[in-house]
C-alpha cells in the first residue's frame, strides 16, 4: 500500500495531571498525527470545555521545539485547514464516554507529498502531551490517550519540510488599552489564530481588534475589528458544527460546546415522548444553560462559528506555497490587540503556522 496508520501510543489510562512523553519511534515520512482523548463522565452536564483537559501539545526535537499549541488552539488550527465541522465527538451524558481529538498536520491536506514530517532529518522527535484529566468534568480522575500516525509506506516522496504551528504570545489581558506582540520573521506564515479566551464569552469581548504592521507601520495588511470581521468570514469559512447528545437536569445543566460565537445555536430534540429542553442563557462563547423539560437524554446540533475562541488569518491562496507571506523580507511585524470589554479570566494567545523546509 502506498499508505498506511501506524499506533504511535496504544490507548494508556493517564491518571490526575502530568505530561505524557512519546517517542516518534517511525521512519517513513508522516503525513498527520492524531490523538484522542477519552474521559469517563461523572455527571450530567460539564464543568469546561472538553479541550481544557489538554494543557500542551508539543512535538520538540531536543531543544528544538517543532509544534506548540494547547488543546483548544490544536483543534481549531484543524478544524479552519480541514474544513472539518468538528473535532469532538459530542457525546456529554453520565456515565459514557466524552471523547476529544487533536492533531498534527505536516502537509496542506492528507498525504501531502511535497509537506510531510521526515522524522529521519531528526535526532530524537518526541511528542509531549500535558493533561489534566479532571477540568472539562471535574470527577473525572483519569483519561484516556491514544496516537497514531498516517505514513507514507510503499509511497516514496522528498517533501521539502514541513507545517509547523507553535503558540508564540499567551498572557492576561490589561484593564484597558493595547497589547504590541512583536512577531518573528524566520519562516514563511501561512496563517495566524488570535485567540481571545474568556469562559462563557465571546472572542471579541477579550480582543475588539488586530491590527498587523510591518517596519513600524510602513504597511498594514489588515486592521479589522474583530466582530465585523467573524461576520465577514461567514462567507468563506465553514462552519462549525457538533452532533451532541446532552441531558438537562435541577435548575440547569451547564455544557460548553466548540463554536464560540454569540449567536451560535443548540437545536435538540428529545427521545422520549413529550420531551424537550429550553435554554436559560444564550450560547455566547460555547457555553449553553439547559433547562430539563422532561427525563430523558436529548440529541441535537450546535452549530456556530469560531472554534475555541480563535479567528483565523490566512495569508496567500493556502494551497499555493509559493503565494504564503514570506516575512523573511519584512525587517520588523508587529501585532496589536485591542482590549476588549473587560472581564476576569481572560487570555490573549497568537499562534503562528509557519513552512518549515528542510
Amino acid at each position: 500500500m502506498n499508505y498506511r496508520e501506524t499506533e504511535i501510543l496504544d490507548a494508556k489510562t493517564l491518571t490526575g495531571a502530568g505530561t505524557e512523553v512519546i517517542p516518534i519511534n517511525v521512519k517513513e515520512p508522516i503525513s498527520r498525527i492524531t490523538l484522542q482523548w477519552i474521559i469517563t463522565k461523572t455527571q450530567i452536564g460539564m464543568n469546561s470545555y472538553p479541550h481544557k483537559d489538554i494543557t500542551k501539545i508539543e512535538l520538540t526535537d531536543g531543544s528544538d521545539v517543532l509544534h506548540s499549541l494547547d488543546g483548544g488552539q490544536n483543534q481549531a488550527l484543524c478544524i479552519y485547514d480541514r474544513k472539518c465541522p468538528t473535532m469532538n465527538h459530542g457525546q456529554y451524558i453520565n456515565a459514557n464516554s466524552q471523547r476529544s481529538l487533536y492533531g498534527i498536520d505536516f502537509g496542506r491536506f492528507l498525504y501531502d507529498q511535497v509537506l510531510a514530517f521526515d522524522p529521519t532529518r531528526f535526532n530524537n522527535p518526541m511528542l509531549k502531551v500535558t493533561f489534566d484529566s479532571d477540568v472539562s468534568d471535574d470527577g473525572a480522575a483519569s483519561g484516556t490517550l491514544e496516537v497514531w500516525a498516517d505514513v507514507f509506506d510503499e509511497k516514496v516522496i522528498s517533501p521539502i519540510g514541513f507545517l509547523m504551528a507553535k503558540e508564540h504570545f499567551n498572557a492576561g489581558t490589561p484593564d484597558s488599552g493595547y497589547t504590541y506582540v512583536d512577531l518573528p520573521t524566520d519562516y514563511t506564515y501561512r496563517k495566524l489564530l488570535v485567540q481571545g479566551y474568556h469562559k462563557a464569552y465571546e472572542p471579541w469581548y477579550v480582543i475588539n481588534s488586530v491590527r498587523l504592521n510591518e517596519d513600524n507601520g510602513k504597511r498594514i495588511p489588515f486592521d479589522v475589528n474583530c466582530e465585523k470581521y467573524y461576520q465577514r468570514r461567514k462567507g468563506i469559512d465553514t462552519p462549525v458544527e457538533e452532533a451532541v447528545v446532552v441531558q438537562a437536569t435541577g435548575a440547569g445543566t451547564a455544557h460548553y460546546l466548540q463554536a464560540t460565537d454569540y449567536w451560535s445555536s443548540l437545536n435538540v430534540i428529545g427521545q422520549g415522548a413529550g420531551d424537550e429542553a429550553g435554554m436559560g442563557a444564550s450560547g455566547r462563547g460555547g457555553y449553553f444553560l439547559l433547562l430539563p423539560g422532561g427525563s430523558t437524554q436529548l440529541q441535537g446540533t450546535q452549530r456556530g462559528w469560531l472554534p475555541n475562541h480563535c479567528f483565523q488569518f490566512p495569508f496567500g491562496v493556502q494551497s499555493d506555497i509559493d503565494d504564503w507571506y514570506d516575512v523573511t523580507k519584512v525587517g520588523s511585524l508587529r501585532l496589536r490587540l485591542e482590549e476588549g470589554t473587560h472581564h476576569d479570566d481572560q487570555r490573549q494567545a497568537v499562534c503562528i503556522q509557519q513552512l518549515r523546509r528542510y
